[in-house]
């Protein structure tokens, strides 16, 4: 259970983060591509995890283990991940601090600003020859192309999941007081997803960027129907769960709640939102 002032925290975080984007938008994208480049870097080492390992048992669960340095590599640089800021900008736009158009202008640009940091990355593995030597049928290559050819609903659902996961991993981390619990919070539940092969949408930029820059079978229509699969399937799960439970668990002790969507909702009985939950937030 999360409490009040962790709505509070998050909304704060997402107006802080539109006021980068207006005041200093150069500042901003650096910290998008700033989040691209060292997620990329990790989802490198990930696969060369995976091929390496892929004769132990616990590879995977070494390999999944690891992943999660990426997200903990973001939190502790501040840099702008497209996913974490669907749940700020959606839960500080339910609260009234920010507009849905600022929002949508914020997560275009954080998303873009992924995508080039990506890009650079996997530019400069090429430059360094750490593509050009893996082999054809590395695990890099061959999962990249069973990605983009899973069929639309297959991907958007597991982008649901693994966004939930990735913004769970954030709204825990919230809580935690010590830098080495943080660590631990954000390794421990991104492996979730990455052990039960989710689709995350700026990871899959990196994976798809070494791909087809490093020869791979992988073609650019294929990679964009996985991403724009996995992009979609994120900002629907922010104005589902991501709107409505922070909504319903901002409630204060009298019932009444900040929140302009539960305001609206409670009109309508068949919601049944019930006032029971009081302090508390939700997970």
């Amino acid at each position: 259970m999360i409490d009040r002032i962790y709505v509070e925290k998050a909304a704060d975080a997402g107006f802080g983060k539109i006021n980068l984007l207006q005041d200093d938008p150069l500042r901003y994208m650096l910290r998008a591509i700033g989040a691209g480049m060292g997620l990329t870097l990790v989802v490198f080492v990930f696969w060369v995890l995976k091929q390496n390992l892929h004769d132990i048992s616990l590879g995977p669960v070494i390999a999944s283990g690891f992943f999660g340095v990426g997200l903990m590599i973001i939190v502790f640089t501040n840099t702008e991940l497209f996913t974490s800021n669907n749940m700020y900008l959606t839960i500080s736009s339910a609260e009234g601090r920010t507009s849905w158009r600022q929002t949508a202008l914020l997560w275009i640009s954080c998303y873009f600003g992924n995508l080039a940091g990506a890009i650079f990355v996997a530019l400069l593995l090429v430059g360094a020859g750490s593509l050009g030597q893996l082999p054809p049928d590395h695990a890099l290559f061959d999962r990249a192309l069973q990605k983009a050819q899973q069929t639309g609903s297959v991907i958007f659902f597991k982008g649901i999941l693994a966004n939930w996961i990735v913004c769970l991993a954030v709204r825990v981390a919230l809580r935690c007081k010590e830098e080495i619990a943080k660590i631990l919070v954000l390794i421990l539940i991104v492996f979730i997803f990455v052990y039960l092969g989710f689709e995350h949408s700026i990871a899959n930029m990196g994976t798809f960027s070494m791909a087809i820059l490093g020869g791979g079978a992988l073609s650019l229509g294929e990679a964009l129907h996985n991403l724009l699969s996995t992009a979609r399937s994120e900002t629907s799960l922010g104005e589902f769960y991501l709107l409505g439970c922070p909504s319903l668990i901002s409630i204060h002790a009298n019932g009444k709640s900040r929140c302009r969507w539960y305001r609206s909702c409670a009109k309508r009985p068949k919601l049944m939102i019930r006032r029971e939950f009081g302090n508390h937030l939700i997970t």
